[in-house]
């Protein structure tokens, strides 16, 4: 996740010496295309530094260092924030889920997924 974090430094840096070609007023694409990448490297840089805090393995956020493969709905059973700071990394922070219907569970994968429909087919005979 460094890595992916240094390399969205050198891209806003990059991004700093964008160039507009387009001068037109109206329907400018170039300028638009260029506010787009702008807010997806600060969407992208907030994303980061939320994976760096949460340690734990939840749906595609998938960790492989120690003590974080697995889910914990204690410590992170919540939606991550982001607030921006200019000039600054972005401040992370959580709210609490609201289970309304459906609970939280593992989600599976492959042969996993298959052997959990198999014993699930088992219970239900």
């Amino acid at each position: 996740m460094q890595e992916t974090m240094d390399k969205l430094t050198e891209l806003k840096e990059r991004y700093k010496n964008i160039s507009i070609k387009d001068k037109g007023k109206v329907f400018n694409t170039d300028l638009l295309y260029a506010i787009e990448v702008g807010y997806g490297l600060e969407v992208a840089e907030a994303m980061v530094h939320s994976a760096i805090l949460r340690k734990e393995s939840r749906g595609a956020h998938q960790r492989l260092d120690e003590g974080c493969t697995e889910r914990d709905d204690e410590q992170f059973l919540k939606h991550s924030l982001a607030f921006f700071n200019q000039d600054a990394a972005p401040s992370i922070d959580y709210s609490d889920v609201t289970i309304t219907k459906s609970q939280p569970k593992a989600r599976l994968y492959g042969a996993a997924a298959e052997e959990a429909a198999k014993a699930e087919a088992e219970e239900n005979k």
